[in-house]
């Protein structure tokens, strides 16, 4: 059995340490058949966006081409009229993942270190220079160039190499966005925005020394600022349908990888982890699927990884408007909105605009379009993708209920022992207790929705385990947990009264229904027979629970 490819995102690591390779190499063959100059491809991250730049690394790169000549064996690629292509020409490759500074001073010294490195991979190159190009070699590798040299580094490089190998260079550059986002969570945004520019600009713009070149991130971070200068750059998003299926897994290639670690494509499995829809591509998170076949838990893993700390920052300062829309996606609602694929960094400043802050959730992976996508009017709509996912907004929402009061924590440890010891006098307190501390309360049913969500994330932190945590119809939920000892099963219908007279008519009216409808059903299908029901009433800060 092949070992699983971990945190692995080298090509040839991958193939050499016999470790199990979902073969994306096709994209080789749609690059050439293309032909664009530029092509830049946003993606979350962890979807397979360095692997695949290493694959190109790989198969391209004229110095490899000996040591590389079975790497392709038994892949698409091989089978390829492109195969020929292999070994053909010189490859600049440059990961721009390390350039994370907290001051523009360090992030200068990051890429005076990163140009070093990368004119150093290519020593031997010098040797075939003249005087004044040695010149303008040393002064990039020995790190004395000033920011206009570094600017044109790598024109400079390939223009070297073009000469030297009498082909055409090919340029990658991997996670392009990511000094730019460091720049505007530290404050040097204009300045990294300017270099990054510049280098670009140099590099890519009439340069007849290349062939073609990839890029990577996970914004595209505007045309009219980095690429403005560039009038030949091809973008696909996740809603195009080029390139659809090769950033992430495909349901069949889901199938097979778990098939060969003796697992299954399961219901549960799917609802977890599948959800995203790129193009027409129905797609799993690889690097979730992927640990999943190693640990065999299904828990939520690609969301624990780190690089959220963006996300997490332009959630929490939204505005109420937005969160109560957050509360929607979080209740399983899809939302409409205008597709941006231009947004920036400095659009996410205005917090109080959905439009901005789904279109970013959408690029970076924590929100996918439904099938309604109208690119004529710039119309879709989005959802969260999977329950893995879910479980990260749940989080959100009881980060929002911190900010307001620490004493909503110990309200909410004392209500999830009255709900499980059907505690309806004590319950029906702590709602009303906790309420009053709120700052904000729509009187929509919606927001109701959110907030009794963000009270059952409380019971992730003891030793209950959450199966199933699913809004099972407008107003109603349905949870059920385990531990060692017992299952436990919740049925809460929830209403909204329009006078304080009525909650108890209308709690009383939730609690007949779930009666009357046999809403408990669905957890007895999951063999929990401790069941308790709850209707509960809201209207404002007051609310009555039967």
């Amino acid at each position: 059995m092949k070992k699983l490819p971990i945190g692995r995102d080298d090509f040839k690591d991958i193939i050499e340490e016999n470790c199990y390779y979902v073969d994306k190499t096709k994209i080789i063959e749609e690059l050439l058949d293309n032909g664009a100059y530029i092509t830049l491809f946003p993606r979350p991250r962890r979807f397979g966006k360095s692997l695949m730049i290493s694959t190109l690394d790989e198969f391209f790169n004229i110095e490899k081409k000996e040591a590389n000549n079975n790497l392709f064996k038994g892949l698409y690629i091989e089978k390829s009229k492109y195969k020929t292509e292999q070994g053909k020409y010189p490859v600049i490759k440059i990961n721009l993942k390390g350039l994370q500074s907290d001051s523009w001073e360090e992030m200068y010294k990051g890429i005076e270190i990163l140009m070093q490195e990368t004119f150093m991979q290519f020593y031997n190159l010098r040797e075939s220079l003249n005087e004044i190009q040695q010149y303008r070699y040393d002064r990039i590798a020995k790190r004395e160039a000033d920011s206009k040299e570094l600017e044109r580094a790598l024109l400079i490089l390939s223009q070297f190499l073009c000469e030297k190998y009498h082909e055409k260079v090919i340029i990658l550059i991997d996670e392009y966005d990511v000094p730019i986002q460091s720049g505007y969570l530290n404050g040097f945004y204009k300045k990294i925005m300017g270099f990054i520019k510049n280098l670009f600009g140099n590099t890519l713009k009439t340069n007849n020394a290349i062939k073609f070149a990839v890029m990577t991130g996970v914004l595209r971070v505007s045309k009219e600022s980095i690429f403005s200068d560039l009038n030949n750059v091809d973008i696909y998003s996740v809603i195009d349908k080029n390139y659809d299926e090769y950033f992430g897994f495909t349901e069949k290639e889901t199938k097979k990888l778990l098939n060969e670690y003796k697992m299954k494509l399961t219901p549960e499995v799917k609802e977890m982890y599948d959800g995203y829809l790129y193009g027409t591509q129905e797609i799993y998170n690889p690097w979730s699927i992927i640990n999943y076949a190693n640990r065999k838990e299904l828990i939520p893993y690609w969301v624990n990884t780190g690089g959220n700390e963006l996300i997490k920052r332009v959630i929490n300062q939204t505005q109420e408007p937005v969160k109560v829309e957050i509360e929607k996606l979080i209740e399983g609602e899809t939302i409409p909105c205008e597709y941006n694929e231009k947004i920036t960094f400095l659009d996410l400043n205005e917090t109080n605009s959905i439009n901005n802050i789904l279109n970013f959730l959408l690029v970076s992976g924590y929100l996918t379009v439904t099938s309604n996508v109208d690119l004529v009017k710039n119309k879709i709509e989005v959802r969260i993708p999977d329950k893995e996912v879910q479980s990260e907004y749940i989080k959100i929402i009881k980060n929002w209920f911190e900010e307001q009061n620490p004493t909503i924590l110990t309200l909410l440890v004392n209500l999830k022992e009255n709900m499980i010891q059907h505690d309806v006098e004590g319950m029906e307190q702590k709602l009303n207790q906790i309420l009053q501390h709120l700052s904000y309360i729509d009187t929509k049913e919606n927001f109701y929705h959110g907030y009794m969500l963000g009270i059952f994330i409380e019971f992730l932190n003891d030793d209950y385990i959450i199966k199933s945590n699913r809004e099972a119809g407008k107003g109603r939920f349905d949870i059920m947990l385990e531990s060692a000892d017992r299952k436990i099963g919740f049925v809460l219908e929830l209403k909204i009264a329009d006078e304080n007279e009525d909650l108890q008519k209308k709690a009383q009216e939730g609690y007949e229904q779930i009666e009357e409808k046999e809403y408990y059903r669905e957890l007895e299908i999951d063999r929990v027979k401790n069941i308790i029901t709850y209707g509960i009433a809201f209207r404002g800060k007051e609310c009555k629970v039967i």
